[in-house]
């Protein structure tokens, strides 16, 4: 019986996590169980040899045998260790019947011959007529030599170099004439370095790194972007066990001081965070822009809720201060609206609106949905028909259109293709209008020059990945690389630049302003373990571990930003804020009065000190800063509600009664309800006192254990007050006859 791919999955990686932690026997028990049932003479063979060398190196080192290679041969072990893993998997996943593990089966037949004819006729510089013939399946009538066909990557062709699992000497020579061909377009090109990124994700190869990298050293336009998001995906997808592969390390290595390198990885891992959050956006987008669109610590505390007597606002609110970090556009996003906006910034807005326009008969053949848009494109010609005016003027605005992926601007096609006539010219006569103003902002702000075009190039090759992943048919086959934990500050590449700072600290800016503060915090704790952080690493990395619940981590980091010149005050009031969350009045109350002594009219401020004195017990001082607070801010009416119940504490009742009569006209709880009946109850006026209490049961607020309980608690201030204790007994049952 074969097993279940996710059962592969977790096994496999399992074992992977075994040989970096240096546990072989461990590692070999796992490879043993993907093997079962296979009956592969190759593979028990390797997998006898493999425990036999660890049993004899591990006999050898602890008789005491004194071996120099041990180490060189330990690597090399774990690396085949992996290598044979890497074919059982394989293996495993064709004994389930996958789709392209059938699709595999078919074309491994034809394989080897496609590759011998392909070795025979291969210039390095550019393809002869029999190797166009392989690249192209057809059958070539007698033309002359003058009469070559355009060479390109045929749907065979990009699926023999997709399925191929450990790239042989054949392949090689393929890849190198392809990639130095200066006959094959660049879209064909494209769509090579396409099938070996989605062959590098299915099955690791050494050899694969390094051709992808001599991709991205040629730089030739739209082909490097795709090599290097390639390499980058990956080095995330096999961050452990590059320590394995010196060759592979070596490549990054000649990369550690190269800016335009550091510069590539920021702004495709920028553009991979902002992929990952197209649900957030595509749910955002229908919740809350397409409606406009269409439109056009104690029981005191609990009762009187005094931590929110300043608005919320405040104990959330980010320093106003902060620089914007994170903008990738400011000048354009000024120009366009929402809707635009967010697709200009990276975020994908059109996943949703071009989610149901895949089943088309193009995106049948994998490779279409990595093929770029290009106007000379036969197939986007024939999708628009010639008497609609302004035909070539709308392709060639959809090849230079930066907010659209390729994917897309076929779907777009073919949609108006389906479109009733009149609609359809509507539709280009539109679209050009904005492809023109597109045009203008474009030159007017630069932001198709270097290296903002790198910048849209890879944000429109990883939504294209973004849609094979997430919408082709047959996608539970592939390993989605957007569901991989993307973590940048553990990654080896990351942490081997010479200079990483840029890159996290974007990466940190884009995480914090999505709300993603677990993930940020992580980055901001690296930036402020660097040499002199600035401020704002501090305040951001404490503001995450607010937001986690996390107040005594956020203290620590408040403290540091707090020693800075600037910002001081906004940075003692979260300190404040945190030692009351953590129970520390004492603490509490000493950071108040020095914040106050910065700035003694802050309403804040006051009405801390007043929950500091008022959690002390010590109500007159605490009612002389509620006082200030009211006069300070005369429109926030919860600052009644402690005013009310410091009054009833200290004996004022007719003052109480004053200011619970205004709390009572303005959606009272069953708190101010209780309250108010103490006060009456206080006063001699018993009736009212029991016409509150059973509306605030009546309210549903509270129940009666929970009544009996607040009695319970506040029986010393109505005993204070000149209550008869037996009274107060009496009151539970007397609620219950109501």
């Amino acid at each position: 019986m074969a097993i279940p791919s996710s059962e592969i999955d977790s096994t496999f990686s399992s074992l992977c996590n075994l040989v970096y932690a240096n546990r072989l026997k461990e590692a070999l028990n796992q490879l043993a169980v993907l093997m079962e049932g296979m009956h592969v003479a190759d593979f028990t063979l390797q997998y006898e040899d493999l425990n036999q060398t660890y049993r004899m190196l591990l006999e050898y080192n602890f008789r005491g045998v004194p071996d120099p290679q041990r180490n060189t041969i330990f690597g090399k072990l774990k690396v085949s260790l992996l290598e044979l893993a890497d074919k059982v998997r394989q293996q495993a996943f064709a004994l389930t019947g996958m789709h392209i593990y059938q699709l595999k089966l078919q074309i491994e037949k034809e394989k080897e011959i496609a590759k011998e004819e392909a070795t025979r006729n291969i210039d390095n510089y550019s393809f002869k007529l029999e190797y166009t013939k392989l690249l192209n399946d057809s059958e070539l009538s007698d033309q002359s030599a003058g009469n070559e066909i355009i060479p390109s990557v045929s749907p065979k062709l990009f699926q023999l170099m997709w399925l191929t699992d450990k790239y042989t000497d054949t392949d090689l020579l393929l890849v190198k004439a392809i990639r130095e061909s200066e006959s094959l377009p660049w879209y064909e090109k494209c769509l090579a370095v396409s099938a070996i990124t989605l062959s590098l994700i299915n099955c690791f190869d050494k050899e694969k790194f390094t051709v992808l990298s001599e991709f991205y050293q040629d730089r030739q336009p739209q082909v490097w972007q795709r090599a290097f998001a390639g390499l980058i995906i990956a080095a995330f997808i096999y961050d452990k066990r590059l320590e394995l592969y010196p060759t592979i390390r070596t490549q990054f290595d000649n990369y550690r001081g190269d800016e335009d390198f550091t510069t590539d990885l920021n702004n495709f891992l920028l553009q991979i965070l902002k992929a990952l959050e197209t649900e957030n956006v595509t749910r955002k987008f229908r919740e809350e822009i397409l409606p406009d669109v269409k439109k056009f610590e104690s029981k005191i505390r609990e009762k009187l809720d005094i931590d929110n007597i300043i608005n919320s606002e405040i104990i959330e609110d980010k320093n106003p201060d902060w620089e914007q970090i994170f903008e990738d556009s400011p000048d354009l996003l000024n120009k366009i609206e929402k809707m635009s906006e967010m697709q200009m910034e990276g975020l994908d807005l059109f996943m949703g609106t071009f989610a149901m326009l895949k089943n088309f008969d193009f995106f049948r053949e994998i490779s279409n949905w990595f093929r770029p848009f290009y106007k000379e494109n036969e197939t986007a010609q024939n999708s628009v028909g010639d008497e609609i005016q302004g035909k070539w003027d709308f392709l060639a605005g959809l090849e230079d259109s930066f907010y659209m992926c390729n994917s897309d601007k076929y779907s777009f096609c073919f949609n108006v293709k389906h479109l009733p006539a009149e609609q359809g010219r509507n539709i280009v006569s539109l679209f050009n209008m904005e492809a023109e103003s597109m045009r203008e902002l474009s030159s007017e702000d630069k932001l198709l020059n270097k290296p903002g075009k790198d910048a849209f190039i890879f944000t429109q090759y990883i939504q294209d990945l973004y849609r094979f992943f997430k919408l082709h048919p047959f996608r539970n086959d592939f390993r989605d690389i957007f569901s991989l934990k993307w973590d940048i500050s553990d990654s080896w590449l990351v942490q081997n630049l010479a200079d990483n700072t840029l890159i996290l600290r974007n990466a940190a800016e884009f995480l914090f302003s999505k709300m993603h503060y677990s993930d940020a915090s992580g980055i901001f704790l690296v930036l402020a373990q660097k040499s002199e952080p600035d401020q704002a690493v501090y305040e951001k990395l404490a503001y995450c571990y607010q937001m986690m619940g996390n107040y005594k981590l956020a203290l620590e980091n408040y403290k540091r930003a707090e020693l800075f010149d600037s910002n001081r005050l906004w940075s003692l009031k979260k300190i404040i804020f945190c030692y009351r969350k953590l129970g520390d009045n004492e603490s509490a109350l000493k950071w108040s009065i020095e914040a106050a002594a910065l700035e003694p009219d802050d309403a804040y401020l006051q009405t801390m000190l007043g929950n500091c004195y008022l959690d002390m017990h010590q109500f007159e001082t605490a009612l002389d800063h509620y006082f200030r607070v009211e006069i300070l801010s005369a429109e926030n009416k919860k600052i009644l509600r402690p005013i009310a119940w410091c009054c009833f504490v200290l004996g004022k009742l007719d003052l109480a009664h004053n200011y619970f009569q205004l709390i009572l006209a303005d959606e009272p709880t069953a708190n101010d309800l209780i309250n108010s009946g103490h006060v009456e109850l206080c006063s001699g006026n018993k009736p009212k006192a029991m016409e509150y209490y059973i509306a605030a049961i009546s309210s549903g607020g509270i129940n009666l254990q929970q009544f009996t309980e607040t009695l319970d608690f506040d029986k010393r201030y109505l005993l204070a007050n000149g209550v008869d204790p037996t009274e107060i007994q009496l009151i539970t049952d007397y609620l219950r006859f109501r």
